[in-house]
């Protein structure tokens, strides 16, 4: 039991396990994922933006010109709130839409669609100390923090490297127009955000494929996990070979409810008995009804006996009639043997019933 204890975990987690995890909430996720949809989406708004971003830029160029020549007061300031906040609103909008339906369309593509109460129920274990300390120096918590410290050195860098080289024109800005400086301050922000989202787009691949490959690791098994997690899917062999028993058993209950409807049994005659039912208008042969061997022969023809159904002693076409199922038909080869059986039988009783 010990050796079991600290058996290593080498095996991939069972599809049973899988689905027990996202029950309780647990699935891959990259929070990278949904951080870079924002990011994108201002960059396609600015692209493919259209009517709505000429809209935006002739507001910012009239929200500067008004900077210039607008003299302010009490009154007009609360005015002018009013309708820069009601158009900025209805400029940004659509953004804030998509914003809003692609990052719960990326949330479905990580997760699928899942819905449990499990994260909300009440945990002891999250304001345990140990656990705390425990989760605060774990492979996922050290890897998130070089990943943060790595993503803002070489985000800081490309950033710096970008800026440095516009220095020797951010100058030449004292000398534009309104025009011309919006038109070169938004080239040189969207030249930013590009490359800035582009870098954390190459963090948050990495960071899906980590999370993945993390989640499977914390999800594996060990050799005795899976055997366990067999026998509760399949159940005890014990309890299994007791299912089995039963149900043989009422299987064998019902055929010798079958016996007393039966024609003629014949008989091996300790080894095998066959029971053979004959309805001229509803089969096209004779069928097998029940059967048996050693003891359960011995019991079909008590059974047989008690209720006047004749005996009939023919060893090679018992032998040749045992392999048949339950309501199977006798084949065309014994037709012979079984019919010359039947007639006499027939001929005993006093005619076909």
């Amino acid at each position: 039991m010990a050796d079991e204890s600290f058996e290593e975990k080498t095996e991939q987690a069972t599809p049973r396990k899988i689905q027990k995890a996202r029950e309780k909430g647990e699935v891959p996720r990259s929070r990278e994922i949904t951080g870079i949809i924002p990011m994108w989406s201002v960059l396609l708004y600015l692209v493919f933006g259209g009517a709505v971003l000429t809209s935006l830029m002739n507001y910012v160029r009239t929200a500067l010109q008004r900077s210039c020549e607008f003299r302010l007061t009490d009154g007009s300031v609360v005015e002018l709130f009013k309708a820069d906040s009601m158009q900025a609103g209805m400029l940004l909008l659509p953004l804030f839409t998509v914003i809003l339906v692609v990052t719960i369309a990326v949330h479905f593509l990580q997760t699928g669609f899942m819905f449990s109460g499990t994260p909300l129920a009440p945990d002891i274990s999250k304001i345990n100390p140990l656990q705390g300390m425990k989760r605060y120096f774990s492979l996922n918590m050290v890897v998130e923090t070089l990943k943060g410290i790595l993503k803002v050195i070489v985000l800081g860098m490309v950033l710096f490297f970008v800026l440095k080289a516009q220095f020797t024109t951010l100058p030449l800005m004292v000398d534009m127009n309104i025009h011309n400086v919006q038109m070169f301050s938004f080239h040189q922000i969207f030249r930013l955000m590009l490359i800035a989202t582009i870098v954390i787009t190459i963090f948050a691949a990495a960071d899906f494929a980590y999370q993945r490959w993390y989640f499977s690791r914390n999800l594996r098994m060990t050799k005795q996990e899976i055997k366990e997690e067999h026998k509760e899917v399949e159940g005890s062999p014990l309890v299994k070979a007791r299912m089995k028993s039963l149900q043989r058993e009422m299987a064998r209950r019902r055929m010798m409810q079958e016996v007393p409807k039966a024609d003629v049994v014949i008989t091996n005659p300790t080894h095998y008995a066959v029971c053979l039912k004959y309805d001229p208008k509803a089969m096209g042969a004779p069928r097998v009804i029940a059967k048996g061997q050693n003891l359960i022969a011995e019991k079909i023809k008590e059974v047989a006996r008690t209720n006047g159904i004749p005996l009939f002693e023919d060893k090679p076409l018992a032998r040749s009639l045992f392999p048949l199922d339950i309501g199977q038909e006798v084949p065309e080869a014994f037709y012979k043997a079984v019919a010359t059986i039947l007639a006499h039988v027939y001929r005993v009783k006093g005619g076909m019933p």
